[in-house]
């Protein structure tokens, strides 16, 4: 009975091994993935795109902080006016550091991820909506939905603040 006990536990202990070292983890499947799409992109990528082109030109002009723009706020699909601002307009949801934060245990190599700490140090979702800073340096932060422009459109709206 032992001798047959100890072959059983031999195997046993053999398939598992010879599985675990044959098996994918987690992190080759993304790597194998990462390089399967590293792949595909490089067979896809166009040499002339009007879409790569305006998107670039869109990064372009909002990264310029000079740039004066236009931004008509909109109350149940009407425009009710508008502020001359410069440089970008942002999401309140952004912050600077990462949303999530990986947490690793130590009796195990897992990963677990947790919400981290927003910029000003409270948890939970952000203020909805956007803001930006007029050319005179005034914050204005709203949830109204908007326009925005980078030459005056034209639109007979009251200008709601800001100097030019």
């Amino acid at each position: 009975m032992k001798k047959r006990n100890k072959i059983i536990a031999v195997t046993a202990g053999a398939l598992i091994l010879a599985g675990t070292l044959t098996g994918c983890s987690y992190d080759d499947d993304a790597t194998n993935a990462y390089d399967n799409r590293q792949v595909l992109q490089k067979e896809t990528t166009l040499t002339n795109s009007i879409a790569l082109e305006n998107l670039k030109e869109k990064r372009d002009r909002e990264n310029d902080p000079n740039k004066v723009r236009y931004i008509y706020l909109m109350s149940f699909g009407e425009i009710i006016g508008y502020y001359v601002s410069q440089g970008n307009i942002t999401s309140n949801a952004s912050q600077m550091a990462p949303e999530q934060e990986i947490v690793r245990r130590t009796s195990t190599s897992d990963a677990l991820v947790v919400d981290g700490a927003s910029d000003d140090g409270t948890y939970g979702a952000g203020d909805p909506g956007i803001f930006f800073f007029t050319a005179d340096g005034t914050m204005v932060v709203t949830s109204l939905d908007y326009i925005q422009s980078d030459q005056p459109l034209a639109i007979d709206v009251p200008r709601l603040g800001g100097t030019e």
